[in-house]
């Protein structure tokens, strides 16, 4: 959380307890998620500021918090502050989580960072088997990390599921740059 010039306060999208207007989508994808027909791979697109990472956000707490005493809300979407997916994930430290982006001083993800996630999808899981990759503002990989992360996403281990996040008015502004 953090104030913007006006000093109203502005929630990252993994702070968001309430979900709006993404019901339908999340009760897709938590169907093919149940009938095991959920793709390891999707990407969401969008303008920025529409909830795109919102939305991930809790259809992460929901897989991850399925068998928890205090799980995601799906008839409210709402996610309960007290279930213990939604405390290690906001403090990255869930064993079956692993967001990649940029950091604060950069607007480019670098290989480094790849290379973590590389590192973590060859960890064993916590439970149920489960991997779950937010790959956030997927536009600005440079070249050398989207090489180094092109064999996970062709070839994911089972059970490993990558969200890619991208804003398209930069992916378009990238575009004319170039």
């Amino acid at each position: 959380m953090k104030k913007n010039n006006n000093n109203s306060m502005i929630f990252s999208a993994k702070d968001q307890l309430h979900l709006y207007g993404y019901s339908s989508y999340f009760d897709s994808f938590s169907k093919l998620f149940i009938k095991k027909k959920l793709p390891n791979t999707i990407l969401i697109s969008g303008s920025k500021g529409i909830g795109k990472s919102t939305f991930i956000h809790h259809f992460i707490n929901f897989l991850l918090s399925t068998n928890e005493e205090k799980k995601y809300d799906q008839n409210n979407f709402i996610i309960n502050k007290d279930n213990r997916s939604y405390k290690l994930t906001q403090n990255n430290l869930h064993p079956n989580f692993f967001h990649v982006g940029n950091d604060h001083t950069d607007n480019i993800i670098g290989v480094d960072k790849i290379r973590e996630l590389l590192n973590f999808l060859n960890r064993t899981t916590n439970s149920d088997n489960l991997k779950l990759i937010l790959i956030d503002n997927v536009e600005n990989l440079n070249i050398n990390s989207s090489n180094a992360l092109l064999k996970s996403l062709e070839e994911p281990n089972k059970n490993t599921y990558f969200f890619l996040i991208q804003d398209s008015a930069n992916n378009i502004l990238n575009t004319i740059k170039s």
